[in-house]
């Protein structure tokens, strides 16, 4: 064999400028794990307030559809601003419940919005309305055990027989 085919390669580590930079030390992780609870227990508090305030808008807002026209795009658009809003903080908090029953109202509001010959009907809006109203007045977290389950089963029954659809369902 050549000397040439008896060398190695030679393996050359480009320096870590961001490394340098920062240092070795880094976050203690009791402490984040710390700061994360603290986050979150204020979040959940804080979350209650912002759904409740959503909830009186979003009441709001029906009674002024209900008053003038349940097919109005500008009011529909307002409601559904609201649900997604809802749905979004919803499960972050610990309110799957309500994350939950604003999916399936959004989902059949878009259906109206999207279906020219698909109705607004107040006989699907404020069940739900009424369902949020509960959730958080009873402050339920969690899914709500049996009880939950079966008013999500039937709020999407009622969903799914309008003709609207729900993550793939209907």
């Amino acid at each position: 064999m050549s000397d040439e085919s008896q060398k190695k390669g030679e393996f050359i580590e480009p320096p870590n400028f961001l490394k340098m930079k920062v240092g070795t030390g880094g976050f203690d992780k009791q402490t984040i794990k710390e700061a994360e609870t603290a986050v979150q227990a204020l979040g959940q508090k804080m979350y209650e307030q912002w759904a409740d305030k959503d909830l009186g808008r979003m009441r709001e807002v029906f009674d002024e559809l209900r008053k003038t026209s349940l097919d109005d795009p500008n009011g529909v658009q307002a409601m559904l601003r609201i649900c997604w809003d809802m749905k979004g903080l919803g499960g972050t908090f610990g309110f799957p419940l309500v994350s939950e029953i604003t999916h399936f109202l959004s989902n059949y509001l878009e259906h109206c919005l999207n279906n020219q010959d698909a109705r607004i009907s107040s006989a699907v809006v404020q069940p739900h309305i009424d369902a949020l109203y509960v959730v958080l007045s009873q402050k339920i977290a969690g899914d709500g055990g049996a009880i939950g389950r079966e008013l999500v089963r039937g709020l999407e029954t009622v969903v799914l027989k309008t003709g609207a659809r729900i993550g793939g369902r209907g």
